[in-house]
């Protein structure tokens, strides 16, 4: 396989075309039709139907079925409903001027004969062209597969010393430049520090002062400066190209951005609570107990979780095929719960497995995701799991009546809607779509698909936390990070991937405090779903650091323990008990400011880039942020309590030990056990944030 660019050559307004067309040439004779238009101020679109055919033209001239094309199908819950507004555009020396609300671009004239791609400027977007030497490691263009058109390539000119963001989660942190990046949603495998992830986004920007969106479900790929230290390529698996070029500073790119997706996630406020979880409670009663435990010991908890609630093993299927366990789960089971105060939510996935009634059913239904031969395909990860096809209304509306039938049967408020990643690239949906086109896109029907049936039960306070996704999915859920490890690498992977999340527009992000697992208590979970044995569950994580990332987790978007082994503070010894309780004890007050903070244009969780815009020192802070306007968090990341970090200009108050701290500059504190870089503002005070006032 042979993948090249056929290089973009010359744009011209099109005659006759109406307002905003390019005819656009490449080197090879090629040629497509680009509409642009300025949808949201600051925002110039690039889109055209379809990849150039090998005689010239886009569009239907070419063999739908032949062997480069590439079906996308209709469907799309990506992009909120954009008004048309179509560019100007004027022919100026050198090039063609592309106007609009907010927008001055230029796409200029090609080098007679020479190599490489006509230039592209917009702000402080400019295309890599390089036209003073024949060092271009690439060009932008279409991309060409064994020949035949296959998507499309831009690039992107990195100014010295900026920046690159964006791209979803990634546990390697938030600043991409220097970086490969395959924008593709994997399922991690309780993986840690690598460069790939559960949800991705294909939106990348710069303190520079660009943005890039490309509208796409498909394979997106970026070199950021890896092969070539002052060049980004991006290259957008998809037969029609939809992409969307972005100005302005950081907090400007995110709100242009969710202009174009979505606002993020303004969740009920019970939500700001502390989540009690573990994998898992395994009897109604252990959970009344393991609740009056905590009660006793001081600790609120607002909702509990349970992933063993149904008439099968979670690890052993990986799917959701039968109803509750009435031995373990009794009709009613979690009315005792709540009147005790505490919500629950339940386990799901949007897989069934292979053999079992209720996948004969689906399959009888023509329900599934099909292969092209037309049979149920199965997931990438597993032979033995189909999917259901929410693309197919009728599958879709099923799901959602079983879906509310369970949550008023279990009496749930919430779920944590798991998987969704690994789509094979080979499968139909029903609107003749396939996987390839909708790997990262799958887990965004499926959690709108959620959400819908939990709002036919609890309108508004219904909640769905989810691990897949892509671009759109901040609108209407709880995302997290996935299953770490209960190591120092994995709480500084899942802070790294929290903040990559909040610089990609999510707001509303989550972490299993405490870690997902450790190799002793996964072997040991799997023993323990033979008999379902309650108060079986070891304590698994070192004391010290389940303290610390509990600490952690009381300044995060959401407060959510879940592991493998115990979670419960009461199972750890002092002095990590007592630290962890205080941090729960103060959750609730929390709760108000958390709230407040929700309703602002940036994200809960505010990366130093968008914290303190413009700031070089508070940039390379990357792995502390601010919570809402005025908490500033350092998580403790290694054994011993200390922590250096950058203090924004002005005096900050501690909320949890540690000295007060005036900066700007960069700051070393030693913490206790019970102490946790936490700060608010002077100005906003202890008292106007644990209360949720104004000050």
């Amino acid at each position: 396989m042979t993948v090249r660019i056929d290089p973009f050559v010359t744009a011209e307004p099109e005659p006759g075309a109406g307002a905003g067309a390019l005819r656009v040439t490449f080197a090879s004779g090629r040629a497509v039709r680009v509409e642009c238009s300025v949808p949201v101020d600051g925002v110039l679109r690039l889109r055209t139907d379809g990849l150039p055919g090998p005689g010239g033209r886009s569009g239907p001239d070419r063999d739908p079925e032949g062997p480069c094309s590439r079906a996308t199908g209709a469907a799309d819950p990506v992009l909120l409903d954009l008004p048309h507004r179509p560019a100007r555009l004027a022919r100026v020396a050198g090039g063609t001027e592309i106007t609009g609300p907010g927008v001055r671009a230029v796409w200029e004239s090609g080098r007679d004969g020479g190599g490489g791609s006509p230039g592209l400027r917009f702000g402080a977007f400019r295309r890599f062209c390089e036209p003073e030497g024949d060092t271009l490691p690439f060009t932008a263009g279409c991309l060409l597969d064994d020949g035949c058109p296959a998507g499309w390539a831009e690039t992107v000119h990195l100014a010295p010393d900026s920046a690159v963001h964006g791209g979803g989660e990634s546990y390697q942190g938030p600043n991409l430049r220097g970086r490969h990046r395959a924008l593709r949603n994997v399922e991690e495998n309780r993986a840690a520090g690598r460069d790939s992830a559960y949800l991705n986004v294909p939106l990348l920007w710069s303190d520079a002062g660009w943005g890039l969106f490309a509208h796409a479900g498909g394979p997106v790929r970026a070199d950021l400066g890896a092969t070539h230290a002052e060049a980004a390529l991006v290259e957008i698996r998809s037969s029609a190209l939809d992409l969307f070029l972005v100005s302005g500073d950081a907090p400007t790119v995110l709100a242009r951005y969710r202009a174009l997706t979505g606002r993020p996630y303004r969740p009920p406020e019970w939500v700001f609570g502390v989540w009690m979880c573990r994998s898992s409670y395994f009897t109604a009663e252990e959970m009344v107990r393991t609740a009056d435990g905590l009660r006793e010991a001081g600790c609120p908890v607002g909702l509990m979780h349970v992933d063993e609630w149904a008439s099968e093993a979670v690890l052993e299927t990986a799917s959701w095929n039968t109803g509750a366990d009435r031995d373990r789960f009794p009709a009613g089971w979690a009315r005792p719960l709540h009147e005790r105060g505490i919500r629950t939510s339940l386990w799901i996935n949007p897989y069934v497995e292979q053999g079992t009634s209720l996948a004969d059913d689906l399959v009888s239904r023509g329900f599934l995701l099909l292969g092209p031969d037309g049979r149920p395909v199965p997931t990438s990860g597993s032979p033995r799991t189909y999917l259901v096809d929410f693309l197919n209304a009728r599958a879709r509306q099923w799901w959602c009546e079983r879906l509310a039938r369970t949550l008023r049967e279990e009496g749930a408020s919430a779920v944590l809607a798991d998987f969704g990643e690994e789509i094979p690239e080979e499968a139909v949906f029903a609107d003749g779509s396939r996987g390839v086109d909708r790997r990262d896109t799958y887990g965004l029907f499926y959690q709108d698909t959620v959400v819908e049936a939990g709002r036919r039960v609890h309108g508004d306070a219904f909640v769905s936390v989810h691990r897949s996704g892509t671009a759109g999915s901040q609108r209407t859920a709880v995302h997290w990070a996935g299953d770490l490890p209960s190591t120092w690498t994995g709480l500084v992977s899942a802070v790294r991937a929290l903040l990559s999340m909040s610089l990609s527009g999510f707001s509303v992000v989550a972490h299993d405090a405490g870690g997902y697992w450790t190799p002793d208590s996964f072997a040991r979970a799997h023993e323990l779903r033979r008999t379902m044995t309650p108060d079986a569950v070891p304590a698994d994580v070192e004391p010290e650091l389940y303290g610390r990332w509990a600490q952690w987790a009381a300044f995060s978007p959401v407060m959510r323990f879940h592991g493998m082994g115990r979670r419960e503070p009461t199972a750890y010894p002092e002095p990590v008990r007592g630290a962890v309780l205080d941090a729960c004890r103060l959750r609730p007050r929390l709760s108000g400011y958390l709230a407040e903070a929700a309703g602002e244009p940036l994200p809960l969780m505010r990366p130093m880039p968008l914290a303190v815009p413009g700031d070089r020192d508070a940039r390379d802070a990357d792995l502390q942020y601010l919570l809402g306007p005025d908490v500033l968090v350092a998580p403790v990341l290694e054994p011993g309590g200390e922590r250096t970090f950058y203090v924004p200009s002005g005096v900050w108050l501690p909320l949890m030990g540690c000295p007060p701290l005036q900066g700007p500059g960069w700051r070393t504190v030693l913490c206790a056990a019970d102490e946790f870089p936490a700060y608010v503002r002077a100005e906003r005070g202890v008292d106007g944030v644990l209360t949720g006032a104004k000050s």
